[in-house]
């Protein structure tokens, strides 16, 4: 009786973890000007716009963009 309620757990565990992908992809995607927009909108409140830090923008603007899902 214990051995075939363990098994049950086990494949119930297994279902329930198997259709978390699918939940965490059926969140709508921002489209890529939406990520941009977002992206450019927080870099440009922590960083200025100087000659000085623009690898550092760079950087984070491909950061940011990998959060939502986009490869630069």
């Amino acid at each position: 009786m214990i051995r075939k309620a363990t098994i049950l757990v086990g494949i119930l565990a297994v279902v329930a973890m198997a259709g978390l992908p699918e939940q965490a992809s059926a969140a709508k995607k921002m489209s890529l000007a939406q990520a941009w927009r977002a992206c450019k909108a927080q870099i440009d409140k922590d960083l200025p716009v100087t000659t000085d830090n623009q690898n550092e923008r760079f950087l984070r603007g491909g950061a940011c963009m990998k959060k939502f899902g986009y490869d630069l």
